[in-house]
């Protein structure tokens, strides 16, 4: 029996010395958690336009250092959304001084002010979130390119970005898209009309697709129930779309500008009537 209650009494030592170890590493977790919280909840007020002062204040008292959590630049981006988008590109450029993890919040708010038509802003905060790890990346210069060419700035940047993109894949429809949009955007439809026809030809042909993609996109168009734009103006918007619809649908647009500015109206025509067909806006709307 001694033997026993010696064990359970060395058991017990062992568990409360791990405590003491533990407890401030657990102490400290927790602290942290309650200040991430906190901070999503400023986020969250942010966003309805609400006051968090209080929510960022206890989130301040909760953290060691503010400044290491991710959901802290997640805030002042958030703040600087709210409060001037043009504030945006220098938040993230801190956020990724302080660690270079954080440059994943670039492409997040990059495509937030696109949303809003704000592309100039969209390439400051891409260039602000550059890291060397990010150089030729090829969905990132494809965003600068692309954002560049929306916003009708730095061209020839513009064009020497897409290119590097295409030289690491060439058939990529989305590069050839972005390529052919900067041409347009630089006076020269006739040798953007390559790219479009490329970029479209691609993604609307499903005869070489995968299996998953082409059963997809047959049961798309033939089974599931056609949707209904809820919008006073009986136009898909963006959400209601989907992300591939809206993707194929931007580039019959791109192709039609262009064909229009070859002077090819008739060949632009159907690519408008394509919009109209399947409820999508034939404007700057849709990109």
């Amino acid at each position: 029996m001694k033997s026993g209650k010696s064990t359970i009494s060395t058991t017990l030592i062992v568990l409360a010395t791990i405590g003491i170890v533990a407890a401030p590493v657990v102490a400290d977790q927790f602290r942290t958690e309650v200040a991430r919280w906190y901070l999503a909840e400023a986020s969250n007020r942010l966003v309805a336009e609400r006051d968090s002062s209080h929510q960022l204040e206890q989130a301040r008292r909760w953290a060691g250092d503010i400044t290491e959590l991710r959901d802290y630049w997640i805030f002042r981006a958030e703040q600087a959304l709210a409060d001037s988008p043009k504030k945006v590109a220098a938040v993230i450029a801190e956020a990724v001084a302080k660690r270079k993890s954080n440059a994943f919040l670039a492409n997040t708010y990059s495509m937030q002010l696109a949303s809003r038509r704000l592309f100039a802003e969209a390439v400051d905060v891409l260039e602000a979130g550059k890291i060397p790890e990010l150089e030729d990346n090829p969905q990132w210069l494809n965003n600068l390119a692309y954002f560049r060419a929306l916003a009708g700035i730095d061209l020839d940047q513009a064009l020497s970005d897409i290119n590097r993109v295409l030289d690491q894949t060439p058939n990529a429809a989305d590069a050839r898209d972005t390529r052919a949009w900067v041409l347009f955007q630089m006076g020269n439809p006739q040798t953007a009309i390559e790219d479009a026809d490329f970029a479209v030809n691609s993604l609307t042909a499903t005869a070489d697709a995968g299996w998953l993609d082409s059963s997809l996109t047959w049961l798309e168009d033939n089974v599931l129930t056609p949707r209904e734009p809820q919008t006073p103006t009986k136009l898909f918007t963006r959400r209601e779309a989907g992300e591939r619809l809206w993707r194929i649908a931007t580039l019959h647009y791109h192709r039609a500008k262009i064909l229009e500015a070859l002077g090819r109206d008739e060949e632009a025509d159907k690519e408008f009537q394509w919009l109209k067909e399947h409820n999508l806006p034939i404007d700057g709307s849709i990109y």
